[in-house]
């Protein structure tokens, strides 16, 4: 995890992403995203913001739909990341340098 104020970036995530992989190529993508979610959970979301009284996030019920497809994009971005290192690595291992 980077050293800065504690926090986890995206190359955090993708490092353990690729290591999950390296670890076992068949993974499912979801197996994959609920593992990173509970990375996410343990890390960051444990722990109360300082001094900012934000104890969750209310979502407007006349937004909701809007927050969902905003939601499923992200997912559908990460699990195309999580693809896309999965394919990396599987040509790494059959045309090694």
């Amino acid at each position: 995890m980077s050293d800065q104020i504690n926090r986890i970036t995206k190359t955090d995530l993708l490092k353990k992403i690729e290591a999950m992989l390296r670890h076992d190529i068949n993974l499912d993508v979801h197996q994959i995203f609920s593992r990173i979610e509970d990375f996410l959970v343990a890390q960051e979301k444990a722990k109360p913001l300082p001094g900012e009284g934000i104890g969750y996030v209310y979502i407007d019920e006349q937004r909701q739909d809007e927050y969902f497809e905003w939601e499923k994009s992200i997912k559908q971005e990460w699990f195309a990341i999580i693809e896309d290192i999965r394919e990396s690595i599987k040509r790494q291992k059959s045309d090694p340098l």
